[in-house]
């Protein structure tokens, strides 16, 4: 097994950034992965997330939306269903959506510093 590299930022990569240098893009959208960093030419058309972030992202969105949801509805017995019907759904869509490319860029930078498809 080839031994790990070093050198991989995972806070860059978190924030959409080249997890070698910290400075390229990762993304080229907002969920499509860059063929290689524009600064460093680090190649990242080997790494494939895969669904590894979505389902992170679907125990970590779910959680906090059946936790908020139990909360309120325990807390404050007298909002109507409706409320928490289009509270904590539009919650979970948020978080899913706030959380998705920073996991996925993690997921890459696990990758490149395992040297998963070297």
């Amino acid at each position: 097994m080839p031994e790990p590299a070093a050198g991989v930022n995972f806070a860059a990569a978190a924030l959409g950034k080249c997890p070698v240098c910290g400075r390229g893009k990762l993304f080229r959208s907002w969920l499509k992965v860059a063929d290689a960093c524009d600064v460093c030419g680090t190649p990242f058309k080997a790494a494939e997330a895969g669904d590894g972030p979505v389902v992170f992202v679907i125990l970590i969105a779910g959680f906090l939306a059946c936790a908020g949801l139990l909360t309120t509805f325990f807390m404050f017995p007298d909002w109507p269903v409706s409320a928490h019907l289009m509270i904590w759904p539009a919650f979970a869509v948020a978080v899913s959506l706030a959380l998705m490319q920073p996991l996925k860029g993690l997921m890459l930078a696990s990758q490149l510093r395992h040297r998963v498809k070297d």
